[in-house]
This record gives structure tokens, C-alpha cells and sequence, in this order.
């Protein structure tokens, strides 16, 4: 299943506001940094609130966003797919360091800083790197433009064996269901076969999802590929959705858990990402959940998979 993109942090966005409010109240620069801070603090709570509609309210109409793979994203039209969390719904845990301010003039300033998410499930934080350029209109402060990048380089110490505990057949649950096919279902909604290539240079990993009405019919087949990239020097996927959506991933391991940060691009042009994390027990099992980061066209709710191994290793 694509479950969208690595991008790093919509976080950053989390971190302009956090920053901000973080700076001591001696250091005024004289140039409007109290409505600054004022603006910051507003998006803030609206982030707590998930509101996207105030969110989108703090950015320029031109803004955007481009993540550390360097996708271009709306600023306005990410945030504003921003939902109030679920209750039970996992939420990262931000620590702000490094941070840096400058005005340029009076009406436009830089905020420079490095951020630390602890996702969970996760035994190490994410660390990156944003730069946010916020600016004066005429109802106060908004952002123009945030760029983000990653700072904890992947170890290297990945190889595509590794991934080899993949292979075979397997029954994907859904958390929330419970079980592996609706009521009245001969087989379950969605399955995954991974094979390696001829040469093993390649896992290829095909998940089929059953349309609805449980005949036989695939709603919907996905197809990936994951492989050693020779250039960035990690792991790496590509998938292919024959509803036409496409999307990659940077693999890393974390502990017991793989991390595979995801982008994609829907089939109505809009981009998603996400942090996906599998959890592999040693045998059979394997927890799959899917964190949505950056959200393009519609909000992308956290997902809690179970695979389970058909019959055994082959």
C-alpha cells in the first residue's frame, strides 16, 4: 500500500512557532519582533487545536513549502488539511535548539533553527534542519516560505539483506477491524507477496486490496521496488499504483523497527508524506504503522497494520 512521503517534518512549521516562543524577552531587535512572537504563539495554539483553517490563516496566499527531498508544497493548502488529533492518536514530541533570528528589513525576517522530533514507537529522534521567512502584510505577520533538511545522516550500516525477514506471503490487518476480512468475506481485503529479484538487487513487494463487495475483483494493486541506491548511498523504494499514483521512500533501520520516510503524489496531482514504521518480531508478525507528515489535498489519518506471515517462511 503507498502510504505516502518521507518529507521530515510538518513539524517545521510546528517549530517556527515553538522557536519563537522560546527566545528571550531581552533580545527585542526593535523591529516588531512582540508582533512576531504574537503570530507565532497564535499558530502555535492552532497546531495544538489542529486547526487548519487558522493555520492556513498565518500564511502568505503565495507561500510554500519544500521538504528536505525537495518537494514543493503549498504553504496554505498544507496546513489547512490539518484535523484535531484523535485522542488516542500518537503524537510526536518536539525539542527546539540552535534557533536564530534576523530581520532583513522591517517587514520581512529569517528564522533559522534545528528541531528534534521523537516519534513514536521510535528509540531515536529526528533531527533536522528549517529555515522560515516570515513577513509584514497589512493584517500582521504571516509565513512566506519554510525549507527544511535533514541533519541525522542515515548510518550505513543498512543492507538490503537485512530486509530478507520480508520474504514470503502475507495477510495485512487492519488494527481497527480486527481481523483479516469484513463480515461475509471468503479472504481477506488486502495481501502482499515479496520476492527478491533474479540477481537480489531488489525486494519486490506487490500488495493487492480487494474491492469492497469482497468478490474477486482488486480494487486496487501495488507494486514496489526496494534496492541499494548507489547514489544517495541507502536504502531507497519506488511505488507504482494502478490508480496512478507513484511515490518513494529512504529506508533506515531504528532499534527493531525499520523507518521508511515516504512521499507520494496522488492521482489528483496532490503530494502526501509520511513516516512509516515496521516492527518485525523475530518470526511471523510485524506491526506496520503509517504517521502522516506533510498532507497535500486531504488529511491522511495514522494507520495501525498488522502483517501476518501466510504458513510460514517459505
Amino acid at each position: 500500500m503507498p502510504a505516502p512521503s518521507r518529507s521530515f517534518v510538518t513539524a517545521a512549521a510546528l517549530a517556527i512557532c515553538l522557536c519563537l516562543s522560546s527566545l528571550a524577552a531581552g533580545e527585542s531587535t526593535g523591529r516588531d519582533e512582540q508582533g512576531l512572537r504574537a503570530a507565532a504563539q497564535r499558530y502555535r495554539e492552532a497546531l495544538d487545536r489542529g486547526d487548519g483553517k487558522a493555520l492556513a490563516a498565518l500564511w502568505t496566499a503565495d507561500g510554500d513549502i519544500v521538504d528536505e527531498q525537495g518537494n514543493v508544497l503549498g504553504g496554505r493548502t498544507t496546513v489547512a488539511a490539518t484535523v484535531p488529533p484523535a485522542a488516542d492518536a500518537p503524537r510526536p514530541a518536539f525539542r527546539i535548539n540552535d534557533t536564530k533570528l534576523r530581520f532583513l528589513s522591517d517587514a520581512v525576517a529569517i528564522e533559522d533553527g534545528t528541531v528534534e522530533v521523537s516519534m513514536p514507537g521510535l528509540t531515536r529522534p529526528l533531527k533536522g534542519r528549517f529555515s522560515a521567512t516570515w513577513v509584514r502584510e497589512a493584517d500582521g505577520w504571516k509565513i512566506a516560505a519554510l525549507r527544511e533538511d535533514r541533519l541525522d545522516a542515515p548510518p550505513g550500516a543498512e543492507t538490503l539483506a537485512d530486509l530478507d525477514w520480508m520474504v514470503g506471503d502475507w495477510v495485512i490487518l487492519d488494527e481497527r477491524a480486527g481481523k483479516p476480512a469484513a463480515r461475509g468475506q471468503e479472504k481477506p481485503p488486502i495481501e502482499m507477496s515479496v520476492r527478491w529479484n533474479a540477481n537480489r538487487t531488489f525486494l519486490l513487494r506487490d500488495v493487492k486490496i480487494s474491492a469492497a463487495d469482497g468478490g474477486d475483483a482488486t480494487a486496487l494493486h501495488v507494486t514496489q521496488r526496494i534496492g541499494w541506491d548507489p547514489l544517495s548511498r541507502q536504502l531507497r523504494s519506488w511505488v507504482f499504483s494502478s490508480d496512478g499514483g507513484h511515490g518513494e521512500a529512504t529506508w533506515s533501520r531504528d532499534g527493531d523497527s525499520w523507518v521508511a520516510r515516504t512521499t507520494a503524489v496522488l492521482p489528483d496531482g496532490s503530494q502526501t508524506s509520511s513516516l512509516n514504521i515496521y516492527t518485525f518480531d523475530g518470526k511471523d508478525r510485524c506491526a506496520w504503522r503509517s504517521l502522516p507528515t506533510h498532507v497535500g489535498g486531504e488529511h491522511t489519518p495514522p494507520l495501525n497494520l498488522t502483517m501476518i506471515r501466510k504458513g510460514g517462511k517459505p
